[in-house]
C-alpha cells in the first residue's frame, strides 16, 4: 500500500484553484471530496436500497459554503466518462435527485468553465457570484428595499470592490465591437445582428446567432446545459454568445476568419431550427431570409 499521489487529479486541480479564488473575493468556503451523508442529511427520507448505498458511500467533487461552513451548492466536475458510461450517467441523476430532495443546487462543470475567460472572468465565477446575488437581490425585494416591479439584471450590478465597471455584463466589449463594425460599412448595404434559441434532448438551451452585412454572415452557435441549481441561465447564455460572436468577428476582421454566404448560410440555419425546435430569440436590423417567425406554424416565407 502507499499514499496516493494526489487526491485531486489535474483538471480538479484547476477548478479547485478557481473555487478558492471565488470563496476568497466573497467570503466563501471550499471544501474537496467531503461525503456527500455530511453535506446533506437523510433524516426520515425514504431511500430505495440502490439511493441509500449511494448516499452512504458517494462523496461530492467540491462543496461552495458560506463562512460559517454551511453548504451553498455542490460543484460536480464531469469528464468524459460522464457523457459515455451508461453506470456513471445512473450514479449523476440519484445525486442529482438526493440533492433536489434536501434543496441544494448542484452545478456541473466540465474545462470551458474554467479555463475559459470572458472579459477576465470564468463562467464558473459568473454563475456562483451571479446565484447568490439572485438570492440576495430577491431577500432584499421581499424586504422592500428594492420596488417590488424591479427585475433583476445581472448585467447592471456591480459589486462594492469588483475594480470594473457592470463585471457580470460579458458581453459589453463585443457589443461595441459589433456597433463599431457596422459603421465602417457602407451605409446602403443591408446589415442586422439576429439569433434563435431552442432546446436539445437534455432540456439544455441552444442558440445561434449571426452577424449579416451585403452578402457575407458571420455564424456561431453556443449552448448551455440544463443544471439543478437557480441562477438566470438565459442570461449567461446570451452573454456567452455574445462574446463567441465578438471572437469571430475580431478573427474575421484580422483575415483570421472567413464569412459565409446567405446560400451557404441557410442549410446551417435550417439543420439548427430543425434539430432544436428553435424560435427568434433577438432581431436588430436586417435578416439574411425573406423568412418570418408564426407561432402556430413555425418559420414561413414572406408573402410576395
Amino acid at each position: 500500500m502507499k499514499i496516493v499521489d494526489s487526491l485531486l487529479n489535474r483538471s480538479e486541480k484547476t477548478v479547485l484553484r478557481e473555487l478558492e479564488k471565488i470563496a476568497s473575493d466573497n467570503a466563501m468556503r471550499i471544501f474537496a471530496k467531503p461525503r456527500l451523508s455530511d453535506v446533506i442529511q437523510k433524516d426520515s427520507t425514504h431511500l430505495t436500497n440502490r439511493e441509500f448505498d449511494f448516499y452512504t458511500r458517494s462523496h461530492c467533487d467540491f462543496v461552495v459554503a458560506d463562512a460559517d461552513a454551511r453548504p451553498i451548492m455542490i460543484v460536480e466536475y464531469d469528464g468524459p466518462l460522464h457523457q459515455s458510461s451508461a453506470k456513471q450517467q445512473e450514479r449523476d441523476e440519484i445525486k442529482n435527485e438526493l440533492c433536489r430532495r434536501a434543496g441544494l443546487g448542484l452545478l456541473r462543470i466540465n474545462d470551458n468553465y474554467v479555463t475559459k475567460l470572458y472579459r477576465g472572468m470564468t463562467v464558473l465565477r459568473w454563475i456562483v457570484e451571479v446565484a447568490e446575488l439572485e438570492k440576495t437581490f430577491y431577500a432584499a425585494q421581499e424586504d422592500g428595499q428594492i420596488p417590488w416591479d424591479e427585475p433583476f439584471d445581472p448585467t447592471f450590478l456591480e459589486p462594492a470592490g469588483s475594480g470594473g465597471r457592470f463585471p457580470y455584463w460579458l458581453g459589453a466589449a463585443a457589443n461595441q465591437s459589433f456597433h463599431r463594425f457596422f459603421k465602417t460599412l457602407d451605409r446602403t448595404i443591408p446589415k442586422g445582428r439576429n439569433g434563435v434559441i431552442g432546446s436539445d434532448e437534455n432540456g439544455g438551451s441552444r442558440r445561434l446567432s449571426c452577424l449579416y452585412f451585403g452578402d457575407q454572415i458571420l455564424w456561431t452557435t453556443t449552448g448551455i446545459r440544463k443544471q439543478d441549481l437557480e441562477f438566470p441561465d438565459y442570461d449567461l447564455l446570451d452573454e456567452i454568445d455574445t462574446c463567441e460572436l465578438g471572437i469571430l468577428l475580431k478573427k474575421f476582421r484580422k483575415g483570421e476568419a472567413a464569412a459565409c454566404s446567405p446560400q451557404e448560410f441557410r442549410p446551417v440555419f435550417e439543420r439548427f431550427c430543425d434539430r432544436y425546435k428553435a424560435h427568434p430569440s433577438y432581431s436588430m436590423g436586417a435578416f439574411p431570409f425573406d423568412i418570418h417567425w408564426d407561432f402556430a406554424d413555425g418559420w414561413k416565407a414572406r408573402k410576395p
